[in-house]
């Protein structure tokens, strides 16, 4: 039963049409005119006066396509007040016309004429539906003392007679006029509601766009960051550039990033990727490159980012002296200029980015080698001034000898042979002082050893925690590459465990061995689950620790657990010589 009912009903609101009314009150007027007009009409049809059925229906059927009427043009014009104003008076001289066929002031149909009052009150101003109530009375009044009065009544009886339902209309004129003033302010406290939350709504995407941005430009600094790193940690040119497409395609968040370094004399073009290049690819982009750079037209690429091909974004890293080679990406969807200009600007900054390193780590070298010739001319003319001239004169002296030796006397050549002794001596003196100098295995000095001490102590006593070191072995049996590495990698161990493992305790275990170099940093913070970690976000310290360890291809072990504390363990193949500044004899 009540599913029929439920039926019934939704058939009934889907046949009038409401839940294409967009506001609540709307609706209730809607919904209250054809009630009205529902009941007001079955107390007609069953009630007195005693007319034609026929005629009876049709009145009914008449209001009934008068009101649907009325209706749509009250949902059209309920926000145009004079359209509205005209509407209800025509409506309300309609409902007291309509009282002449149907009784008069005893109609059923004299409840009708509430609905334009209804109106009126919700849209009006309060003094409409005032004087349309005055109005209609006073039409119904006058109609029924013309038409109505078998008793010939005065105007003031007849007044009295019907005072009953007089006060019933100012009553609930009053009612609705308190209703419609609540359902106005709610309405308008609703409107106020949806404009801040629509507000609201605003200001959240603009704070998930900032938060959006903010994302994105940490992430940009993270990946600048890792590329200055990638600088600073790698030797080798081709782990160089392939760390560098790596975070250039992080940071254009491309698929294909690459790099093409122009040949030498003494090695030939190299292209490397952030990733594995099938072979079509890699023809597809020399082939690219080769066209734009020597190609029919014999053009030379310019500063600033070009499009090649279809999908390829390439940037020429060059100096004002020296063109390197270049750096590209490939564009997934070309068409978007938003996009577009975005990754241009990137490859542009990171062309310019490169040519500085590399401009900067050519000075370096010059520097470096400048600096060797010159302690290379140090050494010669030390030698020369003190070594070379005492083994000149041993060298005379004994040609000397060579020559005297069969008019020497035993103790004259004696005398000789201590003399060249004593040159030879100082003449091994003099050389032995100059390798001290330069040998700081001989002087037994331990700077990289005292450095790492320094600072450890210094964390310790900045951030209040207790740090053993345990230093092993021989350092000058370490490359100076490697003693790099393992400086850095301890920063960044004891940084992470401070700042992210705020952790009490920490331990630094150095051994060092002919063939490998085992460093262990352990300590009592709060951990973490590497499971968990998020690659993205898995923190510069624990990169640059695996990309020094990789760069010498060596082993990195990580365990921690959350509340358990971290342990590092790393190995490094050690094969330290005179010329990479290892051991010297």
């Amino acid at each position: 039963m009540k599913t029929k009912m439920r039926l019934l009903y939704s058939k009934i609101m889907k046949g009038l049409k409401i839940d294409e009314i967009q506001t609540e009150d709307l609706k209730i007027i809607y919904v209250y005119r054809y009630l009205s007009w529902a009941l007001t009409s079955l107390v007609y049809l069953i009630g007195p006066p005693r007319s034609i059925i026929y005629l009876k229906l049709g009145v009914v059927i008449s209001l009934f396509i008068c009101s649907k009427i009325v209706i749509d043009l009250i949902i059209k014009f309920n926000s145009n007040k004079g359209s509205l104003r005209a509407l209800l008076l025509i409506e309300t001289l309609g409902i007291a016309i309509l009282l002449l066929p149907t009784g008069g002031m005893e109609s059923p149909f004299m409840w009708y004429a509430l609905n334009p009052i209804l109106v009126g009150a919700r849209y009006l101003p309060l003094y409409f539906s005032w004087l349309n109530l005055v109005f209609y009375l006073s039409v119904g009044t006058a109609m029924s003392y013309i038409f109505f009065n078998s008793h010939n009544s005065t105007i003031i009886e007849m007044l009295w007679h019907h005072s009953s339902q007089f006060l019933v209309f100012v009553l609930i004129t009053i009612a609705m006029q308190l209703l419609a003033n609540f359902t106005r302010k709610l309405h308008e406290q609703t409107m106020t509601l949806l404009e801040q939350k629509k507000t609201m709504e605003e200001i959240n995407k603009k704070l998930q766009l900032y938060n959006n941005q903010k994302q994105e430009c940490m992430e940009y600094i993270m990946s600048l960051y890792q590329i200055i790193e990638a600088f600073n940690n790698h030797s080798a040119s081709d782990e160089l550039f392939k760390t560098l497409a790596v975070y250039t395609a992080k940071l254009t968040k491309t698929n294909t990033s690459f790099f093409l370094l122009s040949e030498t004399k003494a090695e030939p073009d190299l292209l490397t990727s952030n990733r594995e290049l099938k072979p079509h690819e890699k023809t597809e982009i020399l082939n690219l490159l080769n066209k734009f750079n020597m190609g029919e037209s014999n053009t030379k690429l310019k500063k600033g980012s070009s499009l090649i091909g279809k999908y390829y974004l390439i940037s020429p890293i060059q100096s004002n002296g020296r063109y390197y080679g270049v750096v590209g990406i490939r564009v997934s969807n070309p068409k978007n200029d938003e996009k577009l200009r975005h990754c241009s600007r990137l490859i542009e900054f990171l062309s310019e980015f490169s040519a500085v390193t590399l401009e900067r780590f050519n000075l370096e070298d010059m520097e470096d080698q400048l600096l060797i010739m010159e302690e290379q001319n140090r050494i010669a003319n030390e030698i020369h001034d003190s070594v070379t001239q005492r083994l000149f004169s041993i060298n005379y002296s004994i040609h000397g000898l060579m020559e005297r030796q069969k008019t020497l006397s035993g103790e004259e050549l004696g005398e000789v042979l201590r003399e060249i002794k004593e040159s030879s001596c100082l003449a091994l003196q003099e050389l032995r002082n100059s390798i001290y100098k330069l040998s700081s295995a001989k002087k037994e000095e331990r700077a990289f050893q005292i450095a790492l001490k320094s600072y450890l102590d210094s964390i310790s006593k900045l951030n209040g925690i207790n740090i053993q070191f345990n230093f092993n072995g021989d350092e000058n049996l370490l490359s100076l590459q490697i003693k790099k590495a393992i400086n850095r990698i301890i920063r960044e161990a004891a940084g992470n465990a401070v700042r992210h493992g705020k952790c009490k305790n920490l331990q630094v275990e150095l051994e060092i061995g002919y063939e490998l170099v085992r460093l262990k940093i352990i300590d009592d913070g709060i951990g973490f689950e590497l499971d968990e970690l998020n690659p993205k976000n898995s923190g510069l310290g624990l990169y640059n620790m695996n990309s020094l360890v990789n760069s010498f291809k060596g082993s990195i072990k990580i365990n921690s657990k959350v509340g358990s504390g971290t342990e590092i363990e790393i190995a490094i193949s050690n094969a330290g010589t005179i010329d990479d500044g290892g051991l010297a004899v």
